[in-house]
Formats: structure tokens, sequence, C-alpha cells
């Protein structure tokens, strides 16, 4: 039976010298980073943590993060990550569903009640990887905890085959090999992170670990000079990165030639700012849509951006997509609704048994189209959906028309509770040049129904998002509900 780091181990076997892991001060093997994770392993079995024990990592530093994780389950335990600065309130229920029993971590301050903490510096540096390594299967390797941005933060367990097939079922698709080398941007503590990582070392290639530079041109010049041919970002990263860039000048070229697929996920990625990456960063923009509880579900690389630009791509191979309607009946192509997805790279369920599977199909709870070419398209999140006085709105419509204001550079539209109407369309707007609520309006009139132009404005310096990079939707609503009659 399978074990998620199988890839790792064959290259450690048969090629233990190539690059797996730089780090600043120092490069480590395949091999040698297998025996590291063989230490971790070790260590906790001579604590007497059996196999199936689910063990908590808790740290801040990249490499440590990387190294937990994937000692844990390599010997057969199970894994469940979390940002140490999480408050505890928010992990003692999910913690005690998955019945944790101990954590990996610097701080012990800051773990809940009953959890047993573990000094990564008191595990063993090295051990044989391949004398622990379990058959791991169908059985559990790691607990993944969703972001809770649009309700309460729920756990989700994926098995080991589960979780090899979410890193594989994309390999094909990036063209990526052995010689290529991964950075990591985004904190190794999120999952999808941590899958860009694995897939690379899957494939033979390495990971590169350094602190995040201070300035765009910095990191663009780390990224050349360490020959990154592969990334994982989110929309938020793609924004801050375009604005670092400084002012778009005629006849240069991309600032990363040699980078072979530039990922970005965690939530839509404006029309604006793909064209901006193609231009300006790379043309190897791949978007990819996914969620905790199956890993990375669709996949738009190159090929698909070029045929239907805002698209999320196609379904990954093992994974079946449906858009339904409220009583689940499948739409026709270009007609929004819910969308769905089944395959076995898919959780079971959640820990707390909440809704979001039934029968068979995961619903994430977000709408979409699929076109005549396949390609899926998101709309917005089911909860997002706007209804004014009968009226059904989609956020992604208005926001679209909101965004083509030559003053607005970012915006996010959300139903408010009214009195009169159910719900009103409201919008915050970060703004990079002069406009009036009455003039974003009067746009607005010129290229939708009246029922859709937004009633009420919030004006930001930025949109709140989470860490990685959703917009708080929940927060915007709160902030402007007592505004709307």
């Amino acid at each position: 039976m399978v074990n998620y780091l199988d890839g790792l181990l064959d290259h450690a076997a048969r090629r233990p010298r190539a690059p797996a892991l730089s780090l600043p001060e120092r490069t480590l093997g395949h091999g040698e980073f297998a025996a590291s994770l063989g230490g971790v392993s070790a260590g906790l079995a001579a604590l007497d943590l059996p196999k199936g024990a689910v063990v908590a990592v808790a740290l801040r530093d990249q490499a440590s993060i990387l190294r937990a994780v994937l000692g844990v389950l390599l010997g057969g335990r199970v894994a469940m990550p979390f940002d140490p600065a999480a408050p505890p309130t928010d992990l003692i229920g999910l913690l005690g569903r998955a019945g944790a029993v101990a954590a990996i971590t610097e701080e012990p301050a800051a773990l809940p009640p009953g959890l047993r903490p573990i000094a990564p510096a008191g595990l063993p540096a090295a051990a044989d990887p391949f004398a622990l390594r379990h058959d791991g299967g169908d059985d559990w390797a790691q607990i993944v905890i969703s972001s809770g941005t649009t309700g309460p933060s729920k756990a989700a367990p994926a098995t080991h085959a589960q979780m090899l097939e979410r890193t594989r079922s994309l390999e094909p698709l990036l063209g990526l090999g052995r010689d290529d080398r991964h950075f990591a941007l985004v904190n190794l503590v999120y999952s999808f992170a941590r899958h860009s990582a694995v897939r690379m070392l899957d494939l033979g290639g390495a990971v590169v670990l350094r602190p995040l530079p201070q300035s765009v041109p910095e990191l663009i010049a780390l990224l050349r000079t360490e020959r990154v041919g592969y990334t994982s970002v989110t929309p938020s990263h793609v924004h801050t990165l375009l604005e670092g860039l400084g002012p778009e000048t005629d006849g240069v070229g991309p600032a990363l030639p040699d980078m072979k697929a530039f990922s970005v996920a965690g939530s839509q990625l404006p029309l604006a700012d793909r064209l901006a990456v193609r231009r300006r960063l790379t043309p190897n923009l791949h978007i990819h849509y996914g969620s905790n509880e199956g890993g990375l579900i669709t996949h738009a690389g190159p090929d698909e951006l070029d045929l239907a630009p805002g698209c999320v791509g196609r379904v990954v191979p093992g994974l079946d997509v449906e858009v339904v309607d409220d009583s689940g009946a499948r739409v026709s192509a270009g007609t929004v609704g819910e969308v769905r997805f089944r395959g076995p790279q898919l959780s079971a369920g959640y820990l707390d048994g909440s809704p979001g599977f039934r029968d068979g199909w995961f619903y994430p709870g977000d709408t979409g189209w699929l076109d005549r070419h396949g390609l899926l398209h998101l709309a917005g999140r089911v909860d997002d959906r706007i209804n004014s006085g009968g009226q059904k709105i989609y956020p992604f419509e208005v926001e679209a028309v909101l965004g083509s204001h030559p003053a607005v550079a970012e915006c996010a539209v959300f139903g408010v509770p009214s009195r009169r109407f159910q719900e009103v369309v409201g919008a915050a707007v970060v703004l990079c040049g002069s406009a009036t609520p009455a003039a974003l309006r009067a746009h607005c009139r010129e290229h939708l129904a009246a029922y859709k132009v937004p009633v009420r404005f919030l004006n930001l310096e930025r949109l709140p998002r989470n860490a990685t990079g959703k917009v708080l939707v929940r927060q915007l609503r709160a902030d402007l509900a007592p505004h709307v009659g």
C-alpha cells in the first residue's frame, strides 16, 4: 500500500545526493532529507506514540514545518498542522474531535490544554526512513483545518492514497521534472503550499526555502538567482507582486522568463491581474481551484487561459464535476448553478459531520458554470448570492462592472440585510483615483439592471483578507449593515 512519501523515498534510494531541500546555510540531498524525516518518526515512536496517533504541528520555521509534518506521517501517525498564532479557543474543539494527543511545537504555552508538547530539537536528527515507512493506503495521513471564511472552521481527514493522488494528479499538467526547483512563497502551514512542495519532491526536484525578501525586486532577483521554475501563490500575493513591479514599460519582457509554472490558487484572480501576470511575470500562468477537502480540483494552464481567460479550468483527471440547480438537477452549459465534485481524492467527510458531503458528492459552497469547452468558471459563494426582493444576484457580475471603473483598484460585492427588500447590494471599494458613490452607481447603471446596482459603499484602504488571500465578506457585511435600512 502507498505512503504519501513514496516518491521522495524512491528518489532517496536511487538519487540520494540530488538536491531536495535548499536552505540558506546548506542543501540537503533526497537521502539526507528522507533520513531527517525518519528521525521525527523514530522520536515519536520512542515517546510511545502509536501508529494512528494524531500529532498536531504548531511551528513557525518553514523547514521545521515541512520536516515535522512529513516525519509524522512517514511512520503512520496523523499530522494536523495549525498556525501557532491561532486563538486556542478556535482549536480546542477541532483538536478534541480529531483526538490529537501531542503537538510538535517550540511554544508549548500556545497549545490548548491536554496536548503533550514535543520540542522539535528533542527529536533525533536522522533515522532509517525505509525501515520506518508505514503502508498507509486508506489510513489517515493528515487532518486539514478549513479557513472558516464562510462559517466555523472544520476539519477534514485525508488518507495516504488520497493525498498522493492530490499531489500526482496535477504533475503531468505542469510540465515539471526532477531538475526543477520550487520556491515556498506561501507559509507551509497551509495545505496547498505543502502539496506544491511535496509535488516537487515527488518529481525528484528541490524545494528552496529562504526568508522572504523585503521588496518585490529583491524577490524577483532571488527567484532568478535560485533558478526557480515553480511556485504557488494566492491572489493577494499576485496583487503585491504586480504592484511592486512599478509602472509597466513598453518593450520590457516578463520578469521571470524561466518560470515554468506560476500557480495561483486560493480564490478568484481578477482577469486584469491574470493578463498582467502573463505580460509582466511569466506567460506560464496556471490557475487552480480547489479546497482542503479535495486538494486542487480544476486546472487551467496557458492553453486553457488562451481559450477562456477568466476560467478556472478543467477538472483534474480522476474527478467528476457537475453544476446543478437547487433541486440537484444538472444545468446546461453556460447556466449558473451550484458546483459539486466527486472522486477518490476527496475526503469522506468532516470530523464533526458538518454538511457538505451528500450522496457521494462534495459541495464546496461555490456557484459557477461550465462553458461549451468543459471549462469551469466561478460565480461566487452560494451563501454570497444576493436575494433582493426575490431577484437573485451573483456578486461576480456586479464586481466585474464595478471593477472596470478606472478609479476602482479592488472591489467586493455582497448582500446586506434590509427590512424592505430582504437584502440589498453592498460594495466595498479600494480606490486608485477619485470617484464618488454617485459616480460609481452611475457607472454600474450603464451596464446592469437597476436592482443589481450597489445601494451602499464602503471606501477602504484595503480589503480585509485571511492569510490565504480570501476576502472576509462576513466582516464587510457586518461593517455595512448598520448603514442600511
